[in-house]
């Protein structure tokens, strides 16, 4: 098929910009809203033609050079043509359209926050195993692709992890480490551990794990190589992370989205809370400093282990109920929490868990979310059962990326 020249007129979630052509709707990969592009089609993705931008035939004031060598290949990184500023308007621009489609209004005053320095912000990477000629090397799948791609550098990362993945590929070769899969790696932000797992295809082989963190430790000796868990500071606050157990990889920016979850919160003295989607309880254990008590609900069994040591660590007034949301909220009598926190998977709310929220029918809740459309999904099932939306903020997570993190604040009418 011949290159399509095409002008797009809007942003689309997933860092493609939306275009028409011939009443066809394209989106359009490594283009922005108002340029005119050169694009080679690349088939169909969610029942929507898709296409690769080839050449900028009329480019956007908004355009800048991407910084780093991989971007283009790399399926990391979506939206480094984009400069910063613009990045958020776009990512403004996202949520109003979500929120729109569900029959909800963004809060005109919803604001935006994003970064000083969009960069070398992650401190979690998860990097795939690449066999070549010289050796095992890591790095990422390319865009819209499960073949692999080999990186050196890695501008969204935490430097340490990037100066960390030719050590862990030199020791991994020189021990003739085989079967590889990929290999996770978090670092402390405030101290000198690396939190490291490598994961293999299948059931994992007998092969000299210690003698392999030595020689990984010979090569990195700035860092504290850590095999089980790791410390994370948060407001004056000390929580034990694993690999196993979610963190959001953006530190600095999980003090904002924290920090403004809490601020909508505004637990009182005299409030039940409920942490629904806990994890380690990095929000417990804040909400907890004001509330009267705190429950957190947790599926994951090693989050719930953690996230008990993190409020014994704090002296935290943590409850810790272990299941699936829509199980354990099943077990909670009405009228005993005003307050919620949730932040759910990528999915948002199993319909059961809403529905049980709703019935328990609390004073406030703030809803955090990666994902806009099922934030907006879940938002208008509150609003049809009374609630009104007081407020939302767009925190800036992911910079470079199409990802979304966005919060909002109701309150039962």
């Amino acid at each position: 098929m011949a290159p399509l020249i095409l002008k797009p007129t809007s942003p689309a979630h997933g860092g493609a910009a939306v275009a028409r052509e011939d009443g066809k709707v394209w989106l359009v990969s490594y283009a922005l809203p108002g340029e005119v592009v050169e694009a080679e089609p690349r088939g169909r993705q969610g029942g929507v033609a898709v296409a690769r931008t080839t050449r900028v035939i009329e480019s956007s004031p908004h355009r800048v050079e991407a910084p780093c060598p991989y971007f283009g290949e790399c399926g990391g990184c979506q939206l480094q043509h984009a400069a910063y500023d613009h990045q958020l308007e776009l990512k403004r621009q996202v949520v109003e359209e979500a929120w729109s489609r569900a029959g909800l209004r963004l809060p005109p005053d919803a604001a935006v926050l994003g970064m000083e320095d969009p960069w070398r912000y992650r401190i979690r990477g998860e990097f795939e195993a690449v066999s070549t000629p010289d050796g095992w090397r890591f790095g990422f799948h390319r865009l819209r692709s499960h073949s692999l791609l080999p990186i050196d550098s890695c501008l969204i990362h935490d430097a340490r992890i990037e100066r960390a993945l030719p050590a862990f590929a030199t020791a991994a070769n020189e021990l003739r480490v085989t079967d590889l899969q990929n290999l996770l790696l978090t670092v402390e932000p405030a101290g000198t551990g690396l939190l490291w797992r490598l994961r293999f295809h299948g059931r994992e082989p007998r092969w000299p794990r210690d003698d392999f963190a030595h020689r990984v430790s010979e090569l990195l000796p700035e860092v504290t190589l850590l095999d089980d868990s790791m410390s994370l500071e948060f407001s004056g606050f000390t929580f034990r992370v694993r690999s196993d157990t979610f963190v959001q990889t953006n530190y600095r920016q999980m003090l904002v989205l924290y920090r403004t979850a809490l601020d909508m919160l505004r637990a009182r003295a005299d409030d039940n809370v409920l942490d629904l989607y806990a994890g380690i309880g990095t929000i417990s254990v804040a909400v907890a400093q004001t509330a009267a008590r705190v429950t957190a609900v947790e599926e994951n069994p090693h989050a719930v282990q953690l996230g008990r040591l993190n409020a014994r660590i704090n002296s935290a007034r943590v409850e810790y109920m272990q299941g699936k949301v829509e199980d354990v909220l099943r077990q909670i009598r009405l009228g005993r929490h005003q307050a919620v926190v949730l932040d759910p998977p990528r999915a948002g709310c199993e319909p059961r868990a809403l529905a049980e929220l709703i019935r328990l029918g609390p004073e406030r809740i703030v809803y955090v979310s990666c994902e806009p459309s099922t934030h907006a999904r879940d938002l208008v099932g509150l609003v049809r059962a009374g609630y009104r939306v007081r407020r939302a903020a767009i925190v800036d997570m992911f910079p470079h990326t199409y990802h979304i993190e966005s919060v909002a604040l109701l309150e039962r009418s």
